[in-house]
Formats: structure tokens, sequence, C-alpha cells
């Protein structure tokens, strides 16, 4: 089965400092993927012609295939055209097609064509032309020695087309053969990224299919991909690594649906197993509440309290003030208790913490929060060596409550 290596150059100034966000390398990734091309790099160059011919000659030197987008238009800041001309030693060359099809496009829609418009039908001598039925400038494919040089416009429209209707048969009638690339995202909840690592050590070594890790805050994804000649052979090899991971950290696998969240799985099974919830929160500001009842999880919340909010029940007002690690412990349990007293609810959750930093004997410290439940199966505290109310911190213990209502469903639910 042949192969293919390519990268992807953007070009603008634009792109590069932030003002416009880079959609369209996302996009071409995608592409490459469906079409079995090996997407090694990616980057972005300013509207430098030295900056962006030293790119692309390193590019030349390392991959078979080089994608730029944007630089292709008629003012003097798009510079695509003269780099590509200058790394690949072939000059540039009016093409009377490009500039008849240009002039003719001009005149349909009344519009005098300036002289610096001749330069969007300048190509490199002995380039393909790739037509641009959206836009007026024309893109191009240098065919060197050692690699293929293609440039797009930047405008996505106009790129997209010109991927779809040229480039991509033309990638696909180099590789010879069908080909594609499949991917498989398993979302993991209440592990960490090292501890993964560990576990998928040897399957994380294989070439194909390949296994990877993306961490979030609290949340980690196992990205499996596979190349094979056609789709249905990717799923097979998808299949088989995707039982592989399970069997080492399926316990921890949630789900393969993408932006998937874990309080979307796991409300539905609380649901099922008539499970209902009171709630209080103090630094993560009734953030756990929030995120259970946007994933239809309100109907479950039998009673809520967070810090800072209305009239606390005197007992929820001192877990709010507890100063001392074992104070803020005691309130978190007896808190939890008086919950699922006062509401009748299955499990009685509470979150206590530091609402910022403390001044402790080496300095500043990060603080801490305790997670306390309390049910007619057990009563628990666990405690997390960090506080405040960042976003960060509230997610992070969020997702500590979550995991842990995760337990006690698998311990005494139906989960």
């Amino acid at each position: 089965m042949s192969t293919l290596t390519a990268e992807i150059i953007t070009s603008g100034t634009e792109i590069l400092l932030g003002d416009i966000v880079d959609t369209n390398a996302a996009w071409i990734a995608q592409q490459l993927r469906e079409c079995g091309v090996n997407l090694y790099y990616k980057t972005t160059v300013g509207d430098n012609e030295p900056r962006l011919r030293g790119v692309i000659e390193l590019c030349m030197a390392r991959s078979d295939v080089i994608l730029i987008t944007g630089g292709l238009g008629p003012t003097v800041d798009d510079i695509t055209r003269d780099a590509i001309a200058n790394a690949t030693r072939c000059p540039l060359l009016l093409h009377d097609g490009a500039l008849a099809t240009l002039e003719g496009r001009f005149a349909r829609f009344g519009v005098t064509m300036t002289d610096n418009n001749r330069r969007q039908a300048l190509i490199p001598q002995g380039a393909i032309l790739v037509e641009n039925p959206a836009g007026t400038a024309p893109g191009f494919i240098v065919e060197g020695d050692r690699s293929t040089v293609i440039a797009l416009p930047g405008v996505p429209r106009e790129m997209k087309e010109m991927m779809a209707a040229t480039v991509l048969p033309y990638l696909r009638a180099r590789l010879g053969s069908a080909a594609v690339i499949r991917r498989r995202i398993l979302r993991t909840f209440g592990i960490g990224e090292s501890s993964i690592d560990a576990q998928l050590d040897e399957q994380m070594r294989r070439s194909n299919p390949t296994v990877g890790l993306a961490a979030h805050t609290g949340q980690v994804d196992i990205r499996i991909a596979a190349r094979a000649e056609e789709p249905a052979s990717a799923e097979r090899m998808l299949d088989e690594m995707e039982a592989e991971v399970r069997a080492l950290v399926g316990a921890f696998v949630y789900t393969t649906t993408p932006d998937e969240s874990f309080e979307a799985v796991l409300v539905p099974r609380l649901a099922a197993a008539g499970v209902s919830l009171a709630l209080f929160e103090t630094n993560t500001g009734g953030m756990l509440a929030e995120r259970l009842s946007a994933a239809g999880g309100a109907a479950l919340i039998q009673g809520q309290y967070r810090a800072g909010v209305g009239e606390l029940p005197p007992l929820l007002a001192a877990a709010e003030t507890a100063l001392e690690s074992s104070q803020r412990q005691s309130a978190a349990l007896q808190a939890a208790a008086w919950l699922r007293a006062q509401s009748g609810a299955t499990i009685g959750l509470a979150l206590v913490g530091t609402a910022g930093a403390e001044e402790g004997v080496y300095g500043r410290v990060a603080g801490e929060s305790w997670l306390a439940i309390d049910s007619a199966a057990e009563q628990k505290s666990v405690r997390t060596p960090y506080g405040g109310q960042d976003e960060i911190t509230q997610v992070r213990l969020c997702n500590q409550a979550l995991a842990q209502l995760q337990q006690w469903l698998a311990s005494y639910g139906a989960g």
C-alpha cells in the first residue's frame, strides 16, 4: 500500500498574529485523513517572502506533499507565488488561460481589472493550473523530483471547492490505490494522563494503528487511528485496538461520542437507578448543580444550597466559615448528612473548600477542599489538596464529585 507524507503551511500575518482563526488547516487535515495521506506538520508563516521560502524549502526536504493556503491575491503582501517560485526554482510565467479567465470574470461583473490583478495569472513554470470557480485567484501544483507543492487561496469557500474538485482527486491518483485513515476517540474520566500512558505503553508504541492521548481539565481522550486500503479494514483495526485498550483501562472509558460530557452519561444512569441528590457547594459556586442540570438532571436535585447566595441554614453557614482542615472535613460530613435528612434525597453531597490561597509555613499554598457523601449505604469524605474559586479548580472539584457519584452508583446502585 503506497503512502504519502504531507504538511500544511498557512500563509498570512493576520493568522500568525491571531486576528483570524485558521480553520483551513483543520479542514484540510480532515480531508487528508479521509484520503489516507499522512499529515506530519502544520506551520503558520507571516507575509514575508524569505521566511515563507525558507519554510517551503524545509518542507520539501522532508515531505511528499506541501499544501499552502493564502497569499495568492493581487496585492504587494500576497507573496506565496513568489516564495514557491523561488523555493522550487521554477520562475513565474503569465498563464494565458488563467489571464483569459480572470479578464472574463471581471468583464462579466462590469468591473475594470487593474494591472495588479494580472499577478494572479502568474504561476511557476511547468505547474499544473488549479481552476478557481468561486474566486479570482487560481491555484497551482508544482511537481518536483522530491516533493510536490500545492498552492490554494486562503478564502475557505474557494479553497474547499478547489480541494474537492482537483486536489483530492490528484492525491488519490498519486496514492495509486484506495486508502483511508479512520480514527476513534475513547473518552475517559477519573484517571490521569500519566496513569493511562503507563497502562497503554505497549499499544502507544505501535505505528498502525496508532494510539495517542489528549488531556483536558479532569478528563483524558484516547485517540486511535488506523490506516488501511478501504474503510472496513480500518474499522476492524480500530475494533481490535479498542478491545485491547478497554481490557486495560475500560473501567474509565465512558463514551466514544465526541464532545459528550461525563455528566451527560451519568445523569441517565442516576435517574434509572432512582437516585436523587441534595447539594451544598462553597467554592464551586453551584457549578456542580449547573452541570448536572444542563445534562438533564435538574429533576434529580431535591435540595440545592451554595455559599454566598441567600440565607443559609446555621449548619451550612458554619460549614462555609470552617477554617481548619479538620473543621472543614467535619463540616462537610455534617452538611452531607443534614442535606439528606432534610430533603429525603438518596445522597447528600457537600463540597466545602477554601475560597482562595492561604498563608502556610512555606508561603502561599493552594488551599484545600473536602467532598463528603452521605447515603444509607455509606458516609465518606475525600480531601483534595487545592482550593480557590478559579475556573480550573471548580472544574476539578466538580469532576471529582461526579467521579464519586459514579463510584457510589457502581457499588450501591444499578450503574
